[in-house]
């Protein structure tokens, strides 16, 4: 019985981990921005590979029977493998906002004493500390 509890434990524990590992930023949101990134991807890719051809036609040549060798270049598929450079947009937070989940909190430099933080470098202060800086404590 103990063993089925710590199996489920172990399972949803996993699965909420690989929840939070997919979870990204709402590109939507207006305190995410967004920019390219490049990436290299390995492809198989086929090109014409040349070779000697050799083959015999019917000839004056009476020393070798009435055949001549000829050489043609030919070409044959062939594989590699190459590099592809690839883009996709990735989504940040915007400066002065930091990631917390998958939102963008905005970051106070200065700790918001009383009040809270509701854009970089802003505290909106508490009811009844209007007359006070709320990010010291103390009067303006």
């Amino acid at each position: 019985m103990v063993c089925i509890l710590l199996w489920w434990i172990l399972k949803v524990l996993t699965l909420s981990a690989l929840l939070k590992m997919t979870l990204s930023l709402n590109p939507d949101d207006p305190n995410v921005c967004s920019h390219w990134e490049s990436y290299a991807v390995t492809v198989q890719e086929s090109y014409a590979h040349p070779f000697d051809q050799i083959y015999y036609t019917r000839c004056t040549d009476i020393l070798n029977w009435f055949k001549c060798t000829r050489h043609r270049i030919s070409y044959k598929t062939a594989y590699r493998r190459g590099l592809r450079t690839m883009y996709r947009r990735r989504s940040q937070c915007c400066p002065g906002y930091y990631e917390s989940g998958d939102f963008c909190i905005p970051l106070c430099t200065e700790e918001c004493v009383h009040g809270r933080c509701v854009s970089p470098d802003t505290c909106h202060c508490e009811p009844g500390w209007g007359g006070v800086d709320c990010s010291s404590g103390k009067m303006p």
